[in-house]
């Protein structure tokens, strides 16, 4: 069941942290403003914006830019106490927006024999990306954050970015990660466990250097996307090399430990297939794309996959193949499907979200899953808290994942530079 009529919403509470802060989360959601709307925003007095923006100009942090004339629904013809109607009607307005040449920011997606990296100026547009695919699971310790380093220094020199303008580093990789010690734990696209990526990283350039997990990056690219998806909370399911989760407050990664959930190891059978985490019966070995490719193989002739990983080619062949009416593929989707409505379940039932969002590349074989996910998730839910979510079907591409991380890198230095300088 997908792209359920919303439900009603709890209204989020007003933005916290420093007035600067709130400036700037506003314009960093909203775009470029009339300080006149940034009042309203933010909730703070005209003159009080008037002299924070100010400070934000001098510092070089926001910049003014017009647009063409506007009338907004509530000008009037007389200047108000405030100012807040000051603006005569018709008048070009006068824009405040981030400067995007205050800064850059990298990000880099770490996933199963690919390192894709993409840098950002200060507003979070691109500006250059780059692929990079490479055998991940050969890579030791050293080798992986040297690997790293040498992407971020290929970006910069691609730019022509100075080092000192580098203000943030995003990384997001598949699997466990701790998010506050900025430790990977595990991940299926490594050989190695419990490295420090981060304190070598921000040796390397003195950065901010920030982790997450691949899924949560999705999450936050989704509600940048769709401000809609921001309110309240939202899981991100995401279905593609693995199946992980990433859980958004407000718009924000604020939830647990990194607000990423490793869902797709929940078992459901100590009996049944093979996962890559070691153990068996995970939901994951039902739904990732590497079981699908894998059962796939049992009954067809398929090419091996590289690091039993299929690509994004093998992967159309075999949805290709499965439209075409061939029934033991027809029953690899539908076991596919059922899995998927046990994640949603599991996710509904503990977290009970505002939304939730089913996304990845894997989402491109929905169509084959879909009558049997509807017919597990009505079993498995109980009605009333079905019926109190809205669920969504975005099938994101891996580009989701950098442009996401970009954003909570983004957040991570807002945050830190107004604290710094309240």
């Amino acid at each position: 069941m997908v792209d359920q009529i919303e439900p009603p919403r709890r209204i989020s509470s007003p933005a916290r942290g420093s007035n600067r802060g709130r400036l700037v989360e506003v314009l960093r959601r909203q775009g470029p403003l009339p300080r006149v709307e940034l009042a309203r925003s933010t909730g703070l007095s005209f003159p009080a914006v008037s002299g924070l923006t100010s400070r934000l100009i001098a510092e070089e942090l926001l910049c003014e830019t017009e647009t063409a004339a506007t009338s907004w629904p509530d000008d009037t013809d007389e200047d108000d106490a405030d100012g807040l109607n000051g603006r005569r009607r018709g008048r070009p307005a006068v824009l405040l927006t981030l400067n995007p040449e205050f800064g850059r920011i990298i990000a880099i997606s770490l996933r199963m024999n690919l390192i894709e990296t993409l840098i950002a100026d200060f507003s979070g547009s691109g500006l250059a990306q780059s692929r990079l695919e490479i055998a991940t699971r050969a890579l030791d310790a050293g080798a992986l954050c040297d690997l790293v380093i040498a992407q971020i220094d290929a970006m910069l020199g691609a730019t022509a970015t100075p080092r000192h303008r580098l203000l943030g580093i995003g990384i997001a990789l598949q699997g466990i990660v701790n998010a506050d010690t900025g430790r990977h734990l595990w991940s299926p696209a490594l050989s190695v466990t419990d490295i420090d990526l981060v304190k070598p990283v921000r040796q390397a350039f003195g950065a901010e250097v920030v982790m997450a997990n691949d899924a949560v990056a999705v999450a936050l690219a989704l509600s940048a996307a769709e401000p809609s998806l921001a309110q309240g909370l939202s899981a991100t399911i995401m279905v593609g090399h693995g199946v992980g989760m990433g859980v958004v407050v407000d718009g924000e990664a604020r939830w647990g430990a990194g607000a990423g959930s490793e869902i797709g190891h929940i078992k459901l059978g100590s009996n049944g297939p093979q996962c890559r985490c070691g153990q068996r019966g995970c939901i994951e070995a039902h739904l990732a794309d590497y079981a699908l490719y894998r059962d796939a193989r049992t009954f067809l002739d398929l090419p091996p996959a590289a690091s039993q990983q299929p690509s994004e080619a093998q992967m159309a062949l075999l949805r290709e193949r499965a439209r075409g009416g061939d029934p033991r593929l027809e029953h690899v989707f539908q076991q596919a499907g059922r899995a998927l409505a046990e994640a949603v379940a599991a996710t509904i039932s503990v977290l009970r979200p505002h939304h939730v969002i089913l996304a990845g590349p894997g989402l491109q074989a929905f169509d084959m899953m879909r009558r049997a996910y509807e017919e597990r998730l009505e079993q498995a839910v109980l009605p009333w808290l079905l019926k109190s979510t809205a669920i969504y079907l975005r099938p994101s591409e891996s580009a989701a994942i950098v442009e996401g991380m970009v954003r909570r890198t983004l957040w991570v230095v807002d945050r830190t530079r107004m604290e710094a300088t309240e």
